[in-house]
């Protein structure tokens, strides 16, 4: 699971991750065009610049900068969480959506590395005048490794287009989460599944802080 959930992240952060959003992340423009434009940009960044990835804070300050914009985290938890979702208070989905956004920051920012190299083929998406929502697909290569086939659900906003969820090999990020956060919802109820994400990230906050 830990391996997949970081290949399928790596996708996700490969597809629209790079440029500002106020400047390119166009709701007028089809996704696979920003997506394009906006992978280029920041494997260029990585290129130039090899100590972001190898840099925590740099890294998550890139993380923050570059691709934070494109990624909608309250309908990725709501999506993950699943039926659960309607149970929780608005405090619990809140520290939900708090804690597994920190969850895959963390997890881009030690990925960052890898990303070096990497290219994807992108399909044109047709939209008409009025679709609001668009799967991108495409062709994730990365050096020595097999291609793997991607598929990226947006949601076009005003600000213009964000990932909920992002699938590799017909594997969903989100549906895989929704596995795991359910069990632990039928375990130990909501306070239990934010307690079990808090756990997770707080090893992590333990160490940076030395």
């Amino acid at each position: 699971m830990k391996n997949l959930a970081r290949c399928i992240l790596l996708a996700g952060l490969l597809c629209l991750a790079g440029l500002p959003a106020h400047a390119e992340n166009d709701p007028n423009l089809p996704p696979h065009v920003v997506a394009k434009r906006a992978s280029e940009d920041v494997i260029t960044a990585l290129a130039k610049d090899p100590g972001i990835s190898k840099d925590k804070v740099r890294a998550l300050a890139f993380i923050e900068e570059k691709i934070l914009p494109f990624f909608d985290f309250p309908a990725m938890t709501r999506l993950a969480v699943g039926r659960a979702w309607r149970d929780a208070t608005p405090e619990q989905q809140a520290r939900l959506t708090q804690q597994f956004r920190t969850l895959l920051v963390r997890t881009y920012a030690a990925s960052l590395d890898t990303l070096r190299g990497a290219e994807i083929d992108y399909r044109p998406v047709n939209l008409g005048p009025n679709d609001k929502r668009a799967v991108v697909k495409g062709l994730v290569k990365r050096p020595g490794m097999q291609p793997l086939t991607m598929e990226m659900a947006v949601d076009r906003q005003p600000d213009g287009w964000h990932v909920i969820d992002v699938a590799i090999e017909n594997l969903s990020l989100v549906t895989n989460y929704r596995s795991e956060f359910g069990m632990i919802v039928q375990r130990d109820g909501i306070d239990g599944l934010v307690k079990s994400l808090v756990d997770r990230n707080a090893p992590r906050d333990s160490a940076s802080a030395k």
